[in-house]
């Protein structure tokens, strides 16, 4: 058979099985979690003739049957959800064009749409538009760690050829973060030979944010000790608590001191960029050296769509990073952005711009400004919703905070259980909850000034599929569970 029929055949069957798979997934009647039947899975691989077109639709429903469901109001697991419907057509897009965007030729239009987007993310990061740029990485972890690779290598030039036997000028490289920044810092720091020792942790406020005047303390505590500081990781939207550091008085600390300023907004990026004058009022990274955004998180892109934008453009990615390799990278006429993979630490690169950039088209800019701010809105809904809850027979509800983003925090209490407690609690009645499937939800712990909080659960809302009815019925699970597990 043709490739072209053998592909329509598929798509054909593909269309029916797919569509059926978001209709059934949905519902209010299907699970969220569907593991029970995993030890009896037909996983093997088969030594001689496939399964072909014939079984293969049995696989691939059994796949379905088997994952998890994001298309669910009620997934509010983790910082994602599921993808828009002309995402998936996107991601369709890439497997049937198969392009590698590490050079020109290989994915002409992909680099063009890259070149583009990042362009116009730059736009909205208010960055100058005479130098900014943007490029895409595997997920906002590759994206954090570039750009400490970037200003690594910019602040301590001799280590692109000579390593660490080339010392860092006699001095100690030091890395600023907070103590509520995403852990893809300190793993970038392990990666770049700086170690942990050398990442400094900086207390946040009562709400999570970043304590400036601490960071400027510490700066100045490393310098006369003879530390070399030369990185700041601001956080728009912390991944626990959603928390929005100050950037404007990170940024006065790094000019100051010479340092690059890093924000890493791979959840919260999004709503700065699209509604931070409405909703966060005013919020703006535009000080910022680079920033990671991840439009798969808030933005309905499928898995993985990550950008580092970057205020100087690529050139400073290609002095810190490019070696030149003639056999890949070759200048001549077709090439009319340059080869971007001579920028980045990989060779294979997927062009995911153009998931964003389909979607984009698609559906406007004031589609993602109203799916952002309808996010945050049912946050603080939410929030007021769980304030408002009487007490039941079983316990009482508690607020951690308000809610800085689209993520709301909170406790059930049952009624005379001390404080040390808490956090128990909350996780038997999240096992309890997720046990039975019909809804995914987590829970996480933050230390702030204070003390360490309990653990407590965690809901982020990312999907515009979720409700104010939705979460309301997410409480009345939780406290069933309550009465489940303490009756």
């Amino acid at each position: 058979m043709e490739a072209a029929d053998e592909l329509e055949e598929l798509l054909r069957e593909a269309t029916t099985v797919f569509s059926d798979y978001v209709r059934t997934s949905r519902s209010a009647q299907a699970p969220v979690l569907r593991i029970s039947e995993r030890d009896t899975l037909d996983l093997a691989l088969p030594e001689e003739d496939g399964v072909g077109a014939a079984g293969i639709w049995d696989d691939v429903r059994m796949i379905c049957g088997a994952a998890t469901n994001t298309w669910s109001e009620r997934f509010l697991y983790k910082l994602y959800a599921s993808p828009t419907p002309i995402g998936v057509l996107g991601e369709a897009l890439m497997g049937l064009l198969n392009n590698n965007a590490h050079v020109f030729q290989a994915s002409p239009i992909g680099t063009l749409i890259e070149a583009k987007v990042g362009r116009r993310l730059a736009e909205l990061a208010k960055f100058p538009m005479d130098t900014a740029a943007g490029l895409t990485f595997p997920g906002g972890s590759y994206s954090n760690m570039h750009a400490l690779m970037v200003a690594r290598n910019q602040r301590f030039p001799e280590l692109k050829r000579k390593g660490f036997a080339g010392g860092f000028g006699g001095k100690r490289p030091m890395v600023f973060t907070s103590t509520h920044a995403h852990y893809s810092i300190e793993k970038a720091a392990v990666a770049a030979g700086i170690g942990l020792d050398n990442v400094v942790s900086v207390p946040t406020d009562a709400a999570g944010r970043m304590d400036a005047q601490q960071l400027r303390a510490l700066v100045e505590q490393a310098e006369a000790g003879g530390g070399a500081p030369f990185f700041v990781n601001a956080t728009a939207g912390t991944t626990v608590l959603g928390a929005f550091d100050p950037i404007d008085d990170i940024a006065d600390v790094c000019a100051d001191h010479g340092l690059w300023l890093h924000v890493d907004g791979s959840w919260g990026g999004p709503l700065a960029l699209f509604c931070g004058d409405s909703e966060l009022g005013g919020y703006s990274v535009r000080r910022a050296d680079s920033l990671t955004v991840n439009p798969h998180k808030l933005m309905g892109v499928p898995l993985q769509c990550s950008f580092l934008v970057m205020r100087a453009g690529l050139a400073p990615m290609r002095e810190a990073l490019s070696l030149g390799a003639s056999y890949l990278f070759h200048e001549d006429a077709l090439n009319e952005t340059g080869d971007v993979g001579d920028a980045t630490l990989g060779c294979g690169r997927r062009p995911d711009a153009i998931k964003l950039w389909l979607a984009w088209r698609y559906h406007g800019t004031q589609y993602f400004c109203s799916r952002l701010r309808g996010a945050r809105q049912l946050a603080l809904a939410f929030a007021a919703l769980v304030e408002a809850r009487p007490p039941t027979p079983f316990g009482r509800w508690v607020l951690v905070g308000q809610p800085q983003s689209t993520c709301v925090c909170f406790w059930f209490v049952p009624h005379g259980c001390s404080r040390d407690a808490w956090g128990d609690v909350t996780r038997q009645l999240c096992a309890r909850l997720n046990s039975l499937g019909h809804v995914l939800v987590d829970y996480a712990s933050a230390d702030l000034p204070a003390g360490p909080l309990p653990v407590f659960f965690r809901l982020p809302i990312n999907s515009p599929h979720v409700t104010i009815e939705t979460l309301a019925g997410v409480l009345a699970a939780i406290e069933h569970a309550a009465e489940e597990v303490f009756a």
